[in-house]
């Protein structure tokens, strides 16, 4: 089974959730590759995106992102979070771009692994399913989806995803630069 976004009960519970890694960069020339992680997940009142990137200084405009697709293609759902704790969520249909009422709170700290920062982010569970299309976030779906790391900051440029991405030309959300997270019940 490929990545799989969960069902959960109550509040998430991110000990029990797969984590997705972000380590694809195909256009890095040098050896700057933030490690960064996310995980994703549907509860009865929400989806709940996770994202955290390994950066000790990170420049302020270093961005994570999610992105999950409607069935249809039509419409991208697009929670995203700066370094400099800027966030938001965007709904992306026919070149527009809408921001989306959203929760969040800041992911932050050290490990064995560095210091990382980041973001737990929430959206109403029926506003991201009418976003999407009625009926996208039931068990059992497929909503394609990719997890990105993304700068433009002259000093460390880097654009890095989960799953193999062609960051050329602004293909970043093409069909093909996104995979199917099946929808199931944890």
């Amino acid at each position: 089974m490929g990545p799989i976004i969960c069902l959960q009960p109550a509040a998430p519970n991110y000990d029990a959730l797969p984590t997705y890694k972000i380590t694809y960069y195909p256009l890095e020339k040098r050896d700057y590759m933030p490690y960064a992680q996310a995980q994703v997940c549907l509860t009865p009142a929400q989806l709940v995106v996770r994202m955290w990137a390994f950066e000790a200084f990170p420049r302020p405009d270093s961005r994570l992102e999610a992105v999950f697709a409607a069935p249809d293609g039509g419409r991208l759902l697009i929670p995203w979070v700066r370094a400099d704790g800027a966030f938001g969520c965007l709904c992306r249909a026919g070149g527009r771009d809408k921001n989306l009422d959203c929760l969040a709170h800041a992911v932050e700290g050290e490990d064995l692994q560095g210091v990382y920062w980041g973001i737990a982010i929430a959206l109403d569970r029926d506003l991201a399913d009418r976003e999407l299309g009625r009926g996208a976030l039931r068990e059992g779906g497929v909503l394609p989806g990719n997890f990105y790391k993304l700068s433009d900051d002259p000093d460390k440029p880097h654009q890095g995803a989960m799953a193999p991405t062609d960051f050329t030309g602004g293909r970043r959300y093409a069909p093909d630069a996104l995979t199917p997270f099946q929808i199931v019940r944890y």
